[in-house]
């Protein structure tokens, strides 16, 4: 259940895009330049979320990346399901892909609780949408 820069990471550039919807493409170094991001750590990250759909890329003089959907139309876990490559869960045996068979698989005394923590955790990424953190760093970037 840990979120990794790689998510932090896309979801700043997310929010940045999403403040921007609709009036112009970003680059790559102007989000990397004013949040202070590896550029070439940005770029794979804004690679993987437009091989996801999440973002468009525009090539050549004033390009760069825009929403694919309105930011009221793409969830906080949309991104980072797609970043984390779904693996949110908070114990491996939530994980069916997983190759690592927990001992007490079949009386685990601990497995609802921690299912019942994973499903209220993806409710709260799926409530928060872009637009959403939008809204807050507007409200925090106001005097």
């Amino acid at each position: 259940m840990r979120v990794t820069k790689k998510s932090g990471y896309g979801l700043v550039a997310m929010t940045e895009l999403a403040q921007n919807f609709g009036n112009s493409h970003i680059s790559t170094k102007d989000i990397a330049e004013k949040y202070e991001l590896p550029r070439p750590f940005l770029e794979k990250i804004l690679r993987e979320l437009k091989d996801a759909e999440l973002v468009e890329v525009k090539r050549g003089r004033g390009g760069g990346y825009e929403l694919a959907e309105k930011p009221k139309d793409i969830s906080v876990k949309s991104v980072i399901a797609v970043l984390e490559e779904s693996k949110l869960a908070p114990v491996n045996c939530l994980l069916p892909e997983e190759n690592d068979p927990c001992p007490l698989e079949d009386n685990c005394p601990t497995l609802e609780v921690w299912k019942a923590i994973y499903e209220k955790f993806l409710d709260v990424l799926r409530s928060f949408t872009l637009a959403d953190l939008v809204a807050y760093f507007d409200e925090d970037s106001t005097p």
